[in-house]
Order: structure tokens, then C-alpha cells, then sequence
């Protein structure tokens, strides 16, 4: 769960944004920090994320957005904030007792305020006849 978040982020993005002004190329790098993934009615689960961005034009690459480390998406936006709609599946992991979850991503966000990239993800996690709403954040900073 350490490496990915980078699922949300990216996610964690790719609709919006305004014609002509580009994504700010600040937004490059690797963002890491603390991160929360909530199931819906478990309590928050808190762990140390991260996700890689790469900006072209009005366009970001969201690299590491799964648990595990693997999985991209990209958003599209314009100045600080890019967004990002659809359907992506991370491969399954074995998370709190089942052996098997799959996080589906359906929308992502994320926001460059300062020297902080905030990003959010949300979707649907399934696994051992279980399907849940989730919810994952990360509030990072360059690496």
C-alpha cells in the first residue's frame, strides 16, 4: 500500500480543464506523504503513499495509483488541478483479511497548492463477495 496512490492521483484524473492554459510543469516529479484509504462504513486506514506525475500540455500521466505500486490514468486540466473520469481496474491484492480485492477506479483529482499536491480517488473495492464503495487521498510533497 506504501508505493501506490499515485491511484488516485492519477487516480486519480483525466477530464476538465479549460481551453488554452496548460497544466503547470510544477507538478512534475514524484509527490509522496501521508496518505488514507476509506472503505465505505470501515474506519479510515492511514500509510505512507505515493504517485509520479508527468505534465505535458494540458495533460497528466498519474503513474503508481494502485495499493501496489503499479497502474496509470491520465487527467487532464489546466493551471494547478486536473481531473480525471472513468473506469481502471488495479490488479488484485490481498487487503484487511480477503485475499483477493479489486480497487476500480471511477474519478480522481488532484491539486498542486504551493509546495503540497493534494489528490483524491474514489471508486469501488470488491473482493470475497464483498463490494464497497473507497475513497483515497494523499496530501504529498516532492520527492
Amino acid at each position: 500500500m506504501k508505493n501506490g496512490l499515485g491511484l488516485i492521483f492519477a487516480t486519480v484524473l483525466a477530464c476538465g480543464g479549460s481551453s488554452g492554459e496548460n497544466l503547470n510543469t510544477a507538478m512534475n516529479g514524484t509527490w509522496g506523504g501521508p496518505a488514507t484509504l476509506t472503505l465505505s462504513g470501515e474506519s479510515p486506514q492511514s500509510f505512507s503513499g505515493a504517485v509520479q506525475v508527468a505534465v505535458s500540455g494540458q495533460n497528466a500521466t498519474f503513474s503508481g495509483i494502485c495499493l501496489d505500486g503499479t497502474g496509470s490514468v491520465v487527467a487532464h486540466g489546466s493551471g494547478n488541478s486536473a481531473s480525471w473520469s472513468g473506469s481502471f481496474a488495479c490488479p488484485a491484492i490481498a487487503f484487511t483479511g480477503c485475499s483477493s480485492v479489486v480497487l476500480t477506479f471511477q474519478s480522481a483529482s488532484a491539486t498542486l497548492n504551493g509546495s503540497t499536491m493534494n489528490a483524491q480517488g474514489a471508486g469501488n473495492a470488491a473482493g470475497c463477495s464483498i463490494s464497497k464503495g473507497f475513497t483515497v487521498s494523499i496530501a504529498g510533497t516532492k520527492q
